[in-house]
């Protein structure tokens, strides 16, 4: 007969057996032998690591307890250190969206109205497409997925009815190969499960499939059932109007080569698993002593049955009248648990060595108390999470540049599926797609602000870049502030110094501010009654001492 660790170990091998069907039954073994052929052999002993990997983040990492001799039933508590790891390094890295923004190609040039105009609106629906599509949520559950499932996928998709659509896919829901000459994909097959049900001939599966083929992109998309017979063909193989797969895969860490990633759970996992059977040893060895052990030497057994243990009990004990000599004793054994400290040791340098892995600072508020007195102390101490965060981010960041290509790319060549976005649709210009990532980290904004106001009194910054970074104002609001900053100055300086400065219109007209004009060469201010108004500044036309007009930056100095 098999021992209870034997059967343990038999019940978690059917458990994994059940795991890996379950997830061949998720996506039918016939479309995806159909899609990869003789590969599908391999994608399958993956899809069945990666499900392994999933089940360990949801119910932690299985573990062998010491067997009990059958007088108890020992612990089987999961403290899932993995899956806090992954959750803590995640939020991290994308709890703050990162800030993403299409700027212009050469951004030293000059700049005309139009090209202004049509960087606000491609930002415009960017902003709003992502925002319809929950893109803050979904970026931060997607990371999640590619941390334990190697790697995770975007879809992009234009459709009339739904508009823009962004999708995130995990990787056990998508197939793809890749063009290593030319380092992009020819190949992309999405499976999204519409209907779920236990019975497979209720179940319904979206299949959507891209292939390049003469550098044509092509589009096919059919509804399978849970048995992966064809249900109906939603749309017959034709070719689209993109030049690339409106799609891009995302790999978690690995190599030069490696098309498939590495999941963050493979190399938590063993540290899960002896940090959980220590701890559950230690439980049950605190259960067995935590009562101590009473015993009698030389008592007649029939006066020490069924013994009461209740607070203030009382005992009617007869010594064992058979002995020549009996030695009538009672007492209690009690454990002095001095493994303790050494298991509390080994306990916290199994913890430490796993949050090292992500390099995640091992940290508590009672290990940090008094410690952190300022924004760059907490930097200090999450500088290595923040080195490895961008360390992904040069992994994620040409992949949501890469997306926002494609929202924008397939709004001028879609336009019927863009419009509910923008009011003026993009048209074609040179740009580029910048992606920030914005660190969840209290920092020193006094310290960094007294900087800036430093730079911008030395002219090293201007008063455009200081209210643009520390006000989030886009460029019409930021003109009108400083109009009214420099509108409120010359009204100051009037009060104090009366008639030494030109009067102030306060009809609006046109781009007129409180006598404040814009013209190409600067902005100039309005005076008296006369209606001329130069911009320049030229005074050599100025016979009377006083200028009858002259730029902002010879009053006020913006």
């Amino acid at each position: 007969m098999a021992s209870s660790d034997e059967q343990k170990v038999i019940a978690a091998g059917m458990n994994d057996n059940i795991e890996v069907i379950s997830a061949f039954r998720r996506i039918p073994y016939g479309l995806i032998s159909r899609e990869l052929g003789e590969y599908s052999t391999e994608f399958l002993e993956d899809l069945a690591k990666i499900y392994k990997f999933y089940n360990i983040y949801r119910n932690g990492a299985d573990f062998y307890a010491e067997g009990s001799n059958g007088d108890y039933v020992p612990s089987d508590l999961h403290y899932k250190m993995a899956a806090s790891l992954i959750d803590k390094e995640a939020r991290f890295l994308f709890s703050e969206t990162p800030s993403i923004r299409v700027t212009r190609k050469e951004p030293n040039s000059p700049m005309s109205e139009d090209v202004s105009d049509n960087l606000d609106n491609i930002n415009e629906l960017v902003q709003t497409v992502l925002e319809q599509n929950n893109f803050s949520q979904e970026i931060l559950r997607a990371a999640k997925d590619c941390f334990i499932g190697k790697r995770v996928a975007i879809l992009v998709n234009f459709n009339e009815v739904d508009g823009i659509t962004v999708t995130f896919i995990p990787s056990t829901n998508f197939l793809y190969e890749y063009d290593m000459s030319k380092k992009n994909l020819v190949k992309f097959v999405a499976f999204i499960i519409v209907k779920d049900s236990r019975r497979l001939s209720n179940k319904q599966i979206f299949e959507k499939r891209y292939d390049v083929e003469d550098g044509v992109v092509y589009l096919e998309e059919n509804l399978y059932d849970g048995t992966g017979s064809l249900i109906e063909e939603v749309t017959s193989r034709q070719p689209v109007k993109f030049d690339r797969i409106p799609a891009t895969v995302i790999l978690n860490d690995g190599l030069l080569g490696d098309i498939d990633g590495e999941s963050e759970i493979e190399n938590l996992s063993e540290y899960e698993k002896m940090y959980s059977k220590l701890s559950n040893a230690d439980i049950d060895s605190e259960r067995k002593s935590m009562n101590a052990i009473k015993y009698t030497v030389d008592m007649d057994s029939k006066s020490t049955e069924n013994l009461s243990t209740a607070p203030g009990a009382y005992w009617d004990l007869g010594s064992d009248q058979t002995l020549e000599n009996p030695k009538a004793m009672v007492g209690s054994i009690e454990s002095s648990m001095s493994y303790s400290t050494p298991l509390q040791t080994t306990l916290d340098r199994i913890k430490t060595t796993g949050y090292e892995q992500v390099d995640m600072p091992n940290i508590t508020l009672q290990s940090m108390q008094g410690a952190i007195t300022s924004g760059k102390a907490l930097k200090a101490v999450y500088w290595p999470l923040i080195i490895r965060c961008k360390e992904k981010m040069k992994t994620w960041a040409p992949h949501l540049s890469y997306m926002v290509s494609l929202i924008i790319d397939g709004a001028m060549l879609y336009p019927d599926c863009a419009k509910g976005y923008v009011s003026n649709l993009p048209t074609e210009m040179l740009y580029q797609v910048e992606v920030e990532q914005n660190t969840p980290l209290p920092e020193d904004e006094t310290e960094e602000k007294s900087i800036d106001i430093s730079e911008v009194a030395a002219f090293l910054m201007s008063k455009k870049s200081y209210i643009q970074k520390w006000r989030g104002l886009s460029d019409d609001e930021v003109e009108e502030e400083l109009n009214q900053i420099a509108y409120e100055k010359q009204l100051i300086e009037e009060a104090v110094f009366p008639g030494s400065s030109p009067s102030i219109s306060t009809s609006v007209s046109g781009r007129e501010v409180g006598g404040l004009y814009n013209n190409q060469n600067g902005i100039g201010v309005k005076t008296g009654d006369d209606d001329s108004f130069d911009g320049n500044n030229d005074t050599s036309d100025d016979t009377t001492g006083d200028q009858s007009s002259r730029t902002l930056g010879d009053k006020f100095h913006v």
